[in-house]
This record gives C-alpha cells, sequence and structure tokens, in this order.
C-alpha cells in the first residue's frame, strides 16, 4: 500500500462518525471527571483577607479536598475549611485537636501538647486561660469549666440547638451580692446592662468583677458565678456529654480576626475540608509563573513604548 493510500484511509477514519463519535465521548467523560473533581473532591477557596498570612495572601486561592478521608486524622497545623453556626465560612489552622490542652497567656505565649510559641499583637486574652479541646464523649462539668470554657461550651450547646437558658449571680468569697452592683460597671464608654451579663463574653465579665473588686472593701476575689437551667422544666443542668470531636481553630496573625478564641470549639461535622498540600504547592507555583509573565509582559510594554517616544533634535 502506498503512502497516499495510507494517507487517504486515515483521513477517513478520522472524518468517520465512529471516530468523532469516540472523540466527543472522551471530551464528555473528561469534563464529567473535571466537575466532579470540582464539587466532590477539590473545591479552589479564595482568601477574603490576611488572616493566614504569610503563608496565604488575601485573594490566594487554597485547594481544599472535601473527601471524607481528608477530614479523617486532622492534626496540629493543618489548614481546614470550616462553617460557622451563621453559616459563614473560614480556613484556619488548626491549634489543638480533641483531647489537647492549650495555654494561651495575657502576653501572647502559647503552650500546646505539639508545641509552644509566641503569638504576635495577641490581644484577645487579657487574662491567661487554659482551654481543653473536648473529644466526642467527654462530660464536662459547667462549675468545673473556667470562664473561657464556659462560654465555649454554651456556643457548642447552642449548635447542638440545646434549649437552655443561663442565671448569673455576683460573689464576693463565699458571700452572695446583690446583682444590681454590676449595673454601676462599665465596659468601654457604657453602663453594663443586667440583660446581658448572662451571656457576655468572658472578657467583659472579667473587666467587670476586676471594677467591683477595686470598689469593694476586703481582699476575697469578685466573681460572677452562672448556672444553666433546662428551658423545657427549668431543672439545673450540671453537665453536658460532648457529642462530636472538637477542634480549634486560630489565624495565623493574632488580632482582628475572627477565629476560635471568638467562636468557640469547631465541631466534627462543621469541618467541610483540608487543605490539599500538593495541589496548594502547584497553585504557588503557578502564580508565580503567572506573576512572571505579568512582569515581563509590563517590561516589554515599557521598553516597546520608549522606543516609539520621538527623540527631540
Amino acid at each position: 500500500m502506498s503512502a497516499l493510500d495510507r494517507k487517504v484511509r486515515s483521513l477517513q477514519r478520522r472524518h468517520s462518525r465512529a471516530y468523532v463519535f469516540f472523540l466527543v465521548f472522551i471530551l464528555c467523560a473528561v469534563l464529567t471527571i473535571m466537575v466532579g473533581v470540582r464539587y466532590y473532591v477539590l473545591e479552589p477557596v479564595r482568601m477574603q483577607d490576611n488572616s493566614l498570612y504569610p503563608k496565604f495572601k488575601k485573594n490566594s486561592v487554597m485547594w481544599i479536598c472535601k473527601l471524607p478521608r481528608c477530614t479523617e486524622g486532622i492534626k496540629d497545623g493543618d489548614y481546614v475549611w470550616g462553617v460557622l453556626r451563621n453559616q459563614n465560612n473560614m480556613v484556619r489552622k488548626v491549634l489543638g485537636v480533641p483531647g489537647d490542652s492549650i495555654t494561651i497567656t495575657n502576653n501572647g505565649k502559647v503552650y500546646t501538647p505539639h508545641r509552644n510559641f509566641k503569638w504576635k499583637g495577641e490581644d484577645a486574652f487579657i487574662e491567661t486561660r487554659s482551654i481543653y479541646v473536648p473529644r466526642k464523649g467527654d462530660t464536662l462539668f459547667f462549675d468545673k469549666l473556667n470562664d473561657v470554657e464556659q462560654d465555649y461550651l454554651i456556643s457548642l450547646m447552642h449548635e447542638q440547638n440545646e434549649k437552655f437558658y443561663i442565671k448569673s449571680s455576683l460573689w464576693q468569697g463565699n458571700r452572695e451580692m446583690a446583682i444590681e452592683r454590676i449595673g454601676s460597671t462599665k465596659v468601654g464608654n457604657r453602663l453594663v446592662s443586667l440583660q446581658e451579663i448572662d451571656y457576655m463574653p468572658w472578657q467583659d465579665r472579667y473587666l467587670v468583677e476586676l471594677q467591683i473588686f477595686q470598689s469593694e472593701p476586703g481582699n476575697a476575689p469578685i466573681h460572677i458565678k452562672r448556672e444553666m437551667f433546662s428551658a423545657k422544666d427549668s431543672s439545673k443542668i450540671s453537665y453536658y456529654v460532648v457529642p462530636e470531636d472538637c477542634y480549634y481553630l486560630v489565624c495565623e496573625k493574632s488580632s482582628h480576626c475572627a477565629d476560635s478564641r471568638e467562636v468557640g470549639y469547631f465541631t466534627k461535622n462543621r469541618l467541610l475540608g483540608q487543605a490539599n498540600k500538593t495541589a496548594n504547592k502547584l497553585q504557588k507555583q503557578m502564580d508565580r509563573q503567572v506573576s512572571r509573565a505579568k512582569k515581563f509582559v509590563k517590561m516589554t510594554m515599557k521598553r516597546n513604548s520608549a522606543k516609539r517616544k520621538p527623540t527631540k533634535n
């Protein structure tokens, strides 16, 4: 068979219906796989702020693996995609996993079972506190928790749609004081309302206790005691069994950034996925190449523009 005959037969095969159908089938299969990967395996998440700077800058893309195995075995230092109770989502770094005890000091030092470091600009913890990150099945006794852990437990129970209410009382040592005494204290430039004290953040309650202590005689500490009651029958709730593993997620930068310091634990079912290291490495390499290409184009246009400028005689 001559070369011309072979060429003619090859062209006939390429233009046959079977060949066209085969190409369309392959194209559809590739497109289906790409769509499946995009929606069920990997999702690009654009960073809306500099909360993870310098690892991830604002407007950079982080690829998140959404497979169930990607939320298994999450460890300290991993980047995960979590969703809040109001359905807002955020990418944060794991600082504490179930069973960890974390200590954050008022000067920004952080101690965990995995690492210790200094958190520059940390201003959420105005007093040193230790936080236990609960596991599924842990029993938390409300009156044994510190003020930060109580806030986190209340947030956790709200997330689980538990129906309860809080009742606060004011104590100096073992002596109960009139709760109305709180009404003469200030947070910022405003007077504190008794209606807000039950769910007031621990930092504000600490400042209220400090103000009362400074104005009361005696050395006994001032403490705002909170008790929890069932909304169904008003029975006291003294403990709570944790229904899911919990994680403590934080920003890379310490101040003015919403994370577990503000919203509490992230439960397992609120973790949508984990950052895929391979995909993010490729993304960074691609970003660098695009950045270089943009610089090259810009420099080339500058040179061409300079060449086109008429010279003065």
